[in-house]
């Protein structure tokens, strides 16, 4: 850990040395020119102007002779330093709606469950009012044809008296599986999480796997499925050389290509990963959680919902329960919000996919564009096939020093080698 913070204290140091360096230069700099310039070596130089060209909006030039300059815009430092900012916010607010949205999850359950104790217990009074009430006395009658008792004594076993599962295998009554109705209130309200949370890490996996099946040469054609940007959008590829160490060049007829001579150094012996055609996103589910486990969240949410709004109906009709508007009130709202919230749920989840298979359509297209190129991207994809750098497997017999063992033993050994 102290290594790993002493590094990233280097780095920030060089960042800065880099940066004025830029700024001293007029904003429009080669890597040649800021290590003239900062004594800095020319390959950390390089990898530091690729970061901040991907973090602050920068572009990559191309001369005639095959050279590359990078151009940074005015006042790209306040979008530097914006961009951190808002990373950081951006990382806060996601602890913060984790947090808010377990609060949200187990309220929500358990107002269900408290909702609909108290319409019960209502209910309850009622009919035991209304059985001592006459019409001498001017009694309040309620018409109670919908909730009778066996509809109360279900919300109070939270069971219903279905015949029970039988195996037709065996014949023996099944066990029904444990089911966590907090759980289930939650998914029928909010679903099951974000299916793309881990986006981000399949996105780099399939662009180093790419990038070694390509051996080391790749186009932003080629990335373009797996990014998600126009083909022709160079500045796209910045984040990549940036995440793998790349480095871009420039081919004879003025293409730029990307090498990353980083990722072809492995000890592994197995075939490829198996890649997709393009990165693909997944649709929104409005709830993985079983039919069986989930209607009885619909069951009683809709019980919730029509006894808030009987009981809110007659305590208005009525000055017998006129002192209860407020509770029924609350009552009212929480059992249509527990309806209207997936209603509109649904219907978002209806435009993100849309949304996504669009998206996902699109780079389909970019992938057919590199299956079947055009004359320009066949002459340029020929043009990176010259420059495959290919693997190179870290043998064990290749290995001549290992930290393992004893140094001098090591050395006697690659002289008698030599």
């Amino acid at each position: 850990m102290l290594n790993e913070d002493i590094y990233k204290m280097a780095a920030t140091k060089e960042k800065k040395i880099v940066i004025k360096a830029i700024n001293d230069l007029g904003r429009r700099v080669s890597a040649a020119d800021v290590a003239a310039r900062t004594g800095l070596p020319v390959a950390s130089v390089t990898w530091i102007l690729n970061q901040i060209a991907a973090e602050a909006a920068g572009h990559l030039q191309v001369s005639t002779a095959g050279d590359i300059a990078y151009q940074f815009p005015i006042g790209y430092q306040t979008a530097y330093i914006s961009r951190g900012i808002k990373q950081l916010i951006e990382q806060f607010g996601q602890k913060l709606f984790q947090v808010v949205f377990f609060l949200v999850r187990i309220s929500f359950g358990v107002m269900l469950i408290l909702s609909l104790l108290t319409i019960a217990l209502l209910l309850i009074v009622i009919v035991t009012v209304n059985s001592r009430s006459n019409d001498r006395n001017g009694g309040f009658r309620v018409r109670l044809g919908f909730f009778d008792w066996i509809i109360l004594r279900d919300l109070l076993s939270w069971q219903a008296y279905y015949p029970p599962a039988t195996d037709h295998g065996t014949g023996k009554i099944k066990k029904p599986a444990k089911g966590n109705f907090l759980y289930n209130c939650f998914s029928f309200l909010f679903g099951d999480g974000n299916p793309n949370v881990n986006l981000e890490e399949r996105r780099w996996h399939a662009i180093a796997e790419l990038i070694r099946q390509k051996q080391g040469v790749v186009t932003a054609e080629q990335l373009a499925p797996y990014t998600g940007s126009e083909p022709s959008n160079e500045d796209a590829v910045l984040p990549v050389l940036v995440r793998f160490d790349g480095r871009p060049t420039v081919t004879e007829s003025g293409n730029i290509v990307y090498l990353f001579p980083a990722l072809q150094a492995t000890t592994m012996e197995k075939q490829p990963d198996k890649l997709p055609p393009y990165l693909e996103l997944f649709s929104w589910q409005f709830s993985q959680v079983e039919i069986e486990s989930l209607i009885w969240v619909i069951l009683l949410a809709v019980i919730n919902f029509f006894g808030a709004w009987y009981l809110y109906i007659e305590a208005a009709r009525y000055s017998y329960l006129s002192h209860l508007l407020p509770l029924l009130a609350g009552l009212v709202l929480y059992g249509s919000l527990f309806v209207i919230i997936p209603a509109i749920r649904y219907g978002v989840i209806v435009i993100l996919n849309k949304r996504i298979d669009e998206g996902n359509r699109l780079k389909e297209h970019y992938f057919a564009q590199v299956k079947e190129p055009d004359q320009k991207l066949i002459t340029k994809l020929a043009e990176a096939q010259k420059m495959l750098l290919g693997s190179r497997q870290i043998k064990a017999e290749d290995i001549i020093y290992d930290t393992q063992k004893d140094a001098l033993e090591q050395e006697f050994r690659t002289l008698n080698n030599a």
